[in-house]
C-alpha cells in the first residue's frame, strides 16, 4: 500500500512539473524532505514560490458531486502559508493550481473546477515561453 502511495503521489507530482513547465514557471524540487514539493519562479523574478503538489479525489455528499483536495498533512495539521503558497491538485490527469488558504480541505463542483482553479495545460503546443 504505501507503494501504490508513493507512486500516486510520485506521478501527481510529474504531472504538475509537466504542466507549470509548458506555462512558462521555471520548477525546482528540494534536494531533502520538505514541506513543498516543488518551487516555482519566472524567467526575471528574484522570488520563490512553494508549491503543495495533491492528488485531487471526486467525492459526493449530499447528492451534490465534488472534487476534493486535501489542504492538510498527514499529520492533520493545514499547511501554513510560510509552507506553501500555492497548491496543484492533479485531477483526472489534470493539474489546476490554486492558493494556499490555510483549510484542510478544498472544494469545487467539477462544473467549475476550470473557473475556480487555474487549470494547467500540459501540452507540448501549450509551450509558453513568455510570462503568464
Amino acid at each position: 500500500m504505501a507503494h501504490d502511495t508513493a507512486t500516486k503521489g510520485r506521478h501527481a507530482e510529474l504531472i504538475a512539473v509537466t504542466a507549470l513547465l509548458a506555462n512558462g514557471w521555471t520548477v525546482m524540487e528540494p534536494m531533502v524532505p520538505d514541506a513543498f514539493d516543488l518551487g516555482i519562479t519566472r524567467p526575471g523574478w528574484t522570488e520563490l514560490k512553494r508549491v503543495q503538489v495533491k492528488s485531487a479525489r471526486a467525492r459526493n455528499k449530499d447528492g451534490t458531486d465534488w472534487i476534493v483536495v486535501p489542504g492538510a498533512k498527514n499529520n492533520g495539521s493545514v499547511y501554513s502559508k510560510d509552507e506553501a503558497d500555492y497548491f496543484i491538485g492533479v485531477h483526472q490527469g489534470v493539474a489546476y493550481m490554486f492558493e494556499n488558504r490555510e483549510i484542510c480541505e478544498y472544494w469545487v463542483k467539477p462544473a467549475e473546477l476550470s473557473a475556480k482553479w487555474t487549470k494547467l495545460d500540459a501540452s507540448i503546443g501549450n509551450l509558453k515561453l513568455e510570462a503568464i
